[in-house]
């Protein structure tokens, strides 16, 4: 009765660690390793939204491909005149299984100045504060952000747009950071990022970035629209995305490169 009593308790507990809940860590890893298509391209509708209501629109070009240690993106706008023809292009290196992340190269391409410049979009201070193209989104978001940059946290549960999240606070190790406290929630089901909190450097929160129109497309799961609300200006940027085709021949290698923006091969 003893040795019966002992089995029962043992295999109670192996059933409560196969229903564990998963630790903050690894809702943030399972979340990234979502399947992706190798390439994508698709067009966006970019919505500028000032503080006194008025709203700005841009249109623009956004094709990106996984080469297996870096992922290549880049973004062209095509209207209105006054921005025709800018281009950002990113190379966001995979993190490393040691947790090495190297830093992302980037480079932004001003027509009307026919010159290229090179954005430092990783860390604190510099271009990775800055606001990309007058948005609320900087280029530090436009980074790959890797998950040894952060501590994580699971905090708790809350339902985000009818859907039941996970709630995980991030914490960057670097302190200098201009939002180096964030809080990501995380759908329970399928595991993609449905919404984001920013905190200041005093605590106060500062940005709320909000995920929308998941959709499945040729079996993966698309993000089809992003809004980034400023809470302290008063101010938010959001894009939305049509046309999206995964795995297309369109995405062709030679895009990639300073070159292919200056000569404007992406109308």
């Amino acid at each position: 009765m003893k040795k019966f009593s002992i089995l029962i308790l043992l295999l109670m507990c192996c059933s409560l660690a196969l229903f564990a809940e998963p630790t903050a860590y690894e809702i943030m890893k399972m979340s990234r390793e979502l399947p992706a298509p190798t390439a994508v391209s698709e067009n966006a509708k970019l919505t500028i939204h000032s503080k006194k209501g008025k709203d700005r629109v841009r249109n623009v070009i956004m094709m990106s491909k996984d080469y297996g240690d870096v992922e290549k993106s880049v973004i062209v706008f095509t209207t209105p005149k006054d921005v025709a023809g800018v281009g950002y292009l990113m190379f966001n290196y995979k993190e490393g299984a040691d947790g090495s992340n190297k830093a992302s190269d980037n480079w932004l391409y001003m027509p009307a100045m026919k010159k290229t410049r090179r954005i430092v979009s990783s860390g604190s201070g510099g271009d990775s504060e800055s606001s990309f193209m007058g948005t609320d989104f900087t280029y530090g978001d436009m980074d790959d952000r890797g998950l040894s940059r952060d501590d994580f946290t699971l905090i708790g549960s809350e339902i985000v747009d009818g859907v039941d999240c996970y709630k995980i606070k991030c914490e960057s190790h670097d302190r200098k950071e201009r939002d180096p406290d964030r809080i990501s929630y995380i759908s329970k089901s399928d595991y993609t990022f449905r919404k984001c909190e920013y905190y200041d450097r005093q605590g106060e929160l500062h940005r709320i970035l909000t995920c929308y129109g998941i959709k499945e497309i040729d079996g993966y799961l698309i993000t089809t629209g992003m809004k980034m609300e400023n809470v302290q200006s008063g101010t938010y940027s959001s894009y939305d995305l049509s046309n999206i085709k995964v795995n297309s021949s369109e995405v062709e290698d030679g895009l990639f490169n300073v070159a292919a923006l200056e000569r404007r091969a992406i109308r």
